[in-house]
């Protein structure tokens, strides 16, 4: 849990997720990068800042707090700076429950995977997105599928090595150009060496409503919007310190949008993610309504828990008396 001095109604958050680098080795069709790099100044997150989010994180605490996610914009391993992020990053990790990293694998070499296998890292996610190479270059842009099936091996033989018992998740979109069971064919024995392959719907953003002719689903079944349990719970950290409430303000439209909360540099972590904006924001989702304009396009929601009831006598939603973490990925 998070302490707080606020009178008002305040969440503590569960994940956070941080930015460490901004650049990116692929040209994917579902992802906004593209267009604003030609906004961004591509970088790393500074030392110093990296410092000022894990002190805020340490000051807030009444017990560990459920994850720092590694994961953002960027694609973390092409980070000049990771070893000496990751050993900042060790030296914090009593603080939370576990600590993840988000990576495509492209420029994943033996010597970052092995300063990944020695560190605090716990959890990782690698993004494949795709089954078989003609649909990885229809969704990346980049003839790249053999090259990252060949660094997960590196990685899985890498972790064997080291005795190191982290878990590995890998995701492919739902399409019908992508097989999970052809890809798990890939990896001999793939459950003994404890992999954990998934599908996953594709996040609805900006850049996928402007596609045509989409090799994945992107939509969604369901009607009855509940609460999106990523403003209540999550916080996403840029490179210049940031705040969203959730991936599509991170990934999709930055600090020029409604979903730009703050800076870490003026203001306590903890007083943004429960600054006038959020708070309003998580008022209008249990009344039924759009937290901020842009959520109109996203789909997100639908993929979190739904950790809420409607009140019919109230017209709004109210919190279960019991949250779930769990996020909608199947195998």
């Amino acid at each position: 849990m998070i302490k707080t001095n606020s009178t008002s109604v305040c969440e503590s958050p569960w994940i956070i997720n941080i930015e460490l680098c901004n650049a990116c080795n692929l040209d994917c069709i579902f992802c906004d990068h593209s267009s604003l790099k030609k906004q961004m100044i591509i970088k790393e997150m500074e030392v110093q800042l990296l410092l000022k989010i894990l002190s805020d994180i340490k000051e807030c605490l009444t017990g560990k707090l459920y994850e720092l996610g590694l994961a953002g914009l960027g694609e973390p391993t092409l980070d000049r700076y990771l070893e000496k992020h990751i050993e900042i990053i060790n030296s914090h990790a009593y603080l939370f429950e576990r600590i993840s990293f988000n990576s495509n694998l492209v420029s994943l070499s033996r010597k970052s995977a092995e300063l990944l296998l020695n560190s605090k890292i716990n959890t990782y996610t690698f993004s494949i997105n795709a089954s078989n190479r003609t649909t990885y270059m229809k969704m990346m842009r980049r003839d790249k599928f053999e090259q990252v099936i060949d660094n997960l091996k590196l990685f899985v033989s890498l972790r064997k090595e080291n005795n190191n018992e982290a878990r590995i998740d890998v995701q492919i979109f739902e399409s019908e150009d992508n097989n999970l069971k052809a890809l798990k064919n890939r990896f001999n024995n793939y459950e003994q060496e404890n992999i954990n392959f998934f599908t996953r719907k594709v996040y609805s953003k900006p850049v996928i409503q402007k596609s045509i002719d989409l090799p994945f689903d992107h939509t969604t079944n369901i009607t009855d919007r509940y609460p999106c349990w990523d403003i209540y719970t999550r916080i996403y950290i840029d490179v210049e310190g940031n705040l969203y409430p959730c991936t599509i303000g991170n990934d999709s439209y930055r600090e020029t949008s409604n979903l730009f909360l703050g800076n870490i540099k003026n203001e306590s972590l903890i007083d943004i993610f429960n600054n006038k904006e959020n708070q309003n924001a998580r008022g209008r989702a249990e009344q039924g309504k759009l937290p901020y304009p842009e959520c109109d396009l996203c789909n997100v929601w639908s993929l979190t828990p739904n950790n809420f009831l409607w009140d019919k006598d109230k017209a709004r939603w109210s919190k279960k008396e019991k949250q779930v973490r769990a996020y909608g990925l199947k195998e």
